[in-house]
């Protein structure tokens, strides 16, 4: 009786042991396969960003005798490298990186639209340096389209992320501006004193910070004074 109990039970132990075995093995095999997926996507992006980089040295040294203001650059092959990193690997860094660039050359080119949903299409949940740079942009694009709201919350995840610390009081300062263009001067003074009101001898970036929000609270408090 107590043999049989053992029996099944071990059976049952062994069993488990071989979904897990089995089920770490396949969750290593999609380890390896996302690393082998991100690493062509880099090998992509790498050949995107030369082109990009080269012609954007050209642009800002033109040939001998060429005008500076009349020396122009096609960025079309460009984009199609970037577009194609973002295409063939959408769920990886080098789109991420690739979409950061794309932005910038269609933002110059007078279509920010296009470049924040570009930004917006590779925008996730992750908490690494590249995506956060990613929603540090999509936020400065909604402010200037004057999406005020929209800015404020996309930069609220990169405050709320830990790993991102070291951007927080510039986001902080961001957001202190949107809300002043939405007329919430009491948020945006709330903001701008806390950091202010931070000690000095923490970090440079913080000190820096510190002068920065001052500045924008007096003129804040200045235009409250003089009605303006």
């Amino acid at each position: 009786m107590n043999s049989s109990i053992v029996e099944k039970n071990w059976k049952i132990v062994a069993g488990l042991l071989v979904v897990l075995i089995v089920g770490g093995a396949i969750a290593s095999g999609i380890s390896i396969s996302n690393t082998n997926k991100e690493q062509k996507a880099q090998e992509s992006y790498f050949l995107a960003e030369k082109s990009y980089l080269e012609l954007k040295n050209k642009k800002a040294v033109p040939e001998t005798g060429a005008k500076k203001e009349e020396a122009s650059v096609n960025y079309t092959a460009a984009k199609a490298g970037f577009e194609k990193v973002i295409q063939d690997y959408p769920k990886s860094k080098a789109a991420q990186m690739s979409a950061l660039y794309l932005s910038d050359i269609l933002v110059t080119e007078k279509n920010p639209e296009l470049a924040l949903t570009t930004l917006q299409k590779v925008e996730n949940n992750d908490s690494g340096l590249v995506n956060t740079l990613v929603q540090q942009q999509i936020g400065h694009m909604q402010a200037d389209k004057n999406l005020c709201p929209d800015a404020v919350q996309t930069w609220q995840k990169i405050v709320n992320r830990k790993e991102a610390s070291f951007l927080h009081n510039e986001v902080k300062v961001q957001q202190a501006l949107c809300y002043q263009k939405m007329n919430d001067n009491k948020k945006a003074e709330e903001i701008l004193t806390n950091l202010a009101n931070q000690k000095q001898d923490h970090a440079l970036e913080a000190s820096s910070t510190s002068k920065e929000a001052e500045k924008y609270l007096r003129l804040i408090q200045f235009k409250k004074a003089s009605g303006t």
